[in-house]
């Protein structure tokens, strides 16, 4: 989040979060051996449950554990998100208080003890509502502009896919698929920050069963330095009320006319 002890997690927990990892590309002479872009998401689809299970669900509640190890920071998080594109994070932490971020559709926003509540412009916003896409996960046309296997590479200690993914707003990341499993394992990309536009890796694991869905409940992040793990201890579906993705005051005074 912005200007804060605790940085942004840039990636909304329903998507993929992150370990750097050690990269052996393949020959390019291997390229043309390498499965389509497309077939591969395919598989990670399959691989957590299939369209159908996706699109039955309307909105969903993440809650767990939040964690800063090298600063020994612990707390809780809540996250809740819906259709179309609505996100809020809540994170609490003994000592410092609540810091919280969100988009609701049109205003990417963050309130947290020190810097107060701010509102997102230019890039931040933008990949603000990209991360609050509800079927983010499933990669699909309207959200993607082109996926491209890039090589094989050794991602988070598994042997894997990496696919460039551009999105139909321009941003762009490598997307890393596990080749024995199917399923999305993590990501690297250029992101919006108050410290400016910093290289972030995320890493997703441990998919459980919730319902129709596989979904990883462990989800690590790495940007300048910095290590956070979220992991999920609960999941809801469809209890999510509109009125949770209402502006703080704070933020509804900035944008007032």
């Amino acid at each position: 989040m912005k200007n804060t002890v605790v940085p942004r997690i840039v990636c909304c927990l329903f998507g993929a979060l992150a370990i750097l990892s050690t990269i052996s590309v393949v020959d390019a002479r291997q390229a043309s051996a390498l499965p389509e872009g497309r077939d591969i998401v395919a598989r990670h689809i399959a691989a957590i449950g299939g369209v159908a299970a996706q699109r039955a669900i309307q909105s969903v509640r993440f809650r767990g554990r939040f964690e800063m190890p090298q600063q020994k920071i612990v707390g809780d998080f809540e996250m809740v998100a819906a259709r179309p594109a609505r996100v809020r994070m809540r994170i609490g932490i003994p000592g410092i208080g609540q810091v919280e971020d969100g988009y609701d559709g049109r205003v990417g926003w963050s309130v947290d003890p020190l810097a107060g509540p701010q509102v997102q412009s230019g890039r931040q916003l933008l990949e603000s509502a990209d991360d609050a896409w509800f079927d983010r996960d499933l990669l699909e046309p309207d959200y993607v502009r082109t996926l491209t296997t890039v090589a094989q590479a050794e991602f988070d200690g598994r042997r894997a896919f990496r696919v460039q993914v551009i999105l139909r707003s321009g941003s762009e990341s490598m997307q890393y698929f596990d080749a024995e499993s199917g399923l999305g394992i993590g990501s690297e990309a250029m992101r919006a920050t108050s410290q400016g536009t910093i290289p972030v890796v995320q890493v997703t694991r441990d998919y459980r069963q919730f319902g129709g869905l596989r979904i990883p409940v462990t989800r690590i992040q790495r940007a300048m330095g910095v290590e956070q793990i979220a992991t999920i201890t609960g999941v809801e579906f469809d209890v999510v009320p509109d009125q949770a993705f209402a502006l703080p005051p704070g933020v509804q005074a900035l944008i007032r006319p």
